[in-house]
């Protein structure tokens, strides 16, 4: 067997334990002041609010493909007056 436990030795069972074979204890955690956590809560949600971007942007930019295209098209009257649009803010108050 590759993981079988390995039988109690002559000194554990007397209540000795060997100064080499007894595990360091584990080291605490370490507590973090008010600036570095509200760094790495910084640091999560910044990584989140990008992943989110990254698939609901390309998300978005499909549903409105798709809209067009079950309509047939962006209507020509449409097309006319987002070019008024453009042309008006281009100018000024004029």
């Amino acid at each position: 067997m590759l993981f079988r436990r390995k039988t109690a030795t002559l000194a554990t069972e007397t209540g000795e334990v060997a100064t080499e074979t007894a595990a360091p204890p584990p080291r605490q955690k370490e507590k973090l002041g008010w600036f570095e956590k509200r760094s790495r809560r910084r640091r999560r949600r910044i990584i989140f609010e990008e992943v989110l971007g990254w698939i609901l942007v390309p998300a978005f930019i499909y549903l409105i493909y798709l809209g067009i295209k079950s309509v047939g098209g962006i209507p020509k009257e449409l097309v006319d007056f987002a070019n008024e649009l453009i042309a008006m803010a281009l100018k000024g108050k004029g």
